[in-house]
């Protein structure tokens, strides 16, 4: 229920307090949806509305942690159309790649290769509008993923964030 919430959401805050590597992926994270908000929308300033920040926060630990209690939970956004449920989970992707990236390579597993998330549309106009959704967000990552390697930051490695798609 909500105080399980609630210490879930502690828990991803703390993570970000204590991880320097949790804290740059959120950074990252932030700045490429930031990034595609403004170039979708034209919004300047755009802002995290609470349950998608709270939802984030309480998926942190489980995404950074392969060994995590909650690593094979589900979980569920349940809002009506136009409720920003993508938002909450694409901030989760990019956090995901991000954090990938830094951990390297993880149980035999390379943070710069592979496939960090899936994503499945039912309805063809949706799946058109969140793969435009997505990839917008995945170029914003690979910007700032040049960003800080050109600054010095070579982390974020030198393979380009990539975005694929699969029809069946």
């Amino acid at each position: 229920g909500a105080s399980d919430a609630k210490v879930r959401i502690a828990a991803g805050i703390e993570l970000l307090a204590t991880s320097d590597e949790a804290r740059a992926a959120f950074a990252l994270a932030n700045r490429a949806m930031a990034q595609q908000a403004k170039r979708r929308l034209g919004i300047e300033d755009p802002q995290w509305r609470l349950f998608q920040l709270a939802f984030v926060l309480l998926c942190l630990p489980s995404v950074t942690d392969d060994h995590h209690d909650e690593r094979d939970w589900v979980e569920l956004i349940f809002f009506p159309t136009g409720g920003g449920k993508t938002e909450a989970y694409l901030g989760l992707t990019a956090f995901t790649l991000a954090i990938r990236r830094l951990q390297g390579d993880v149980d035999g597993h390379s943070g710069e290769g592979g496939v960090g998330v899936l994503m499945r549309y039912t309805l063809r106009l949706l799946t058109a509008q969140q793969f435009q959704r997505a990839a917008t967000l995945i170029c914003a990552c690979e910007v700032r993923r040049r960003e800080l390697v050109a600054a010095g930051d070579h982390r974020w490695g030198a393979t380009p964030f990539r975005i694929g798609m699969w029809v069946g």
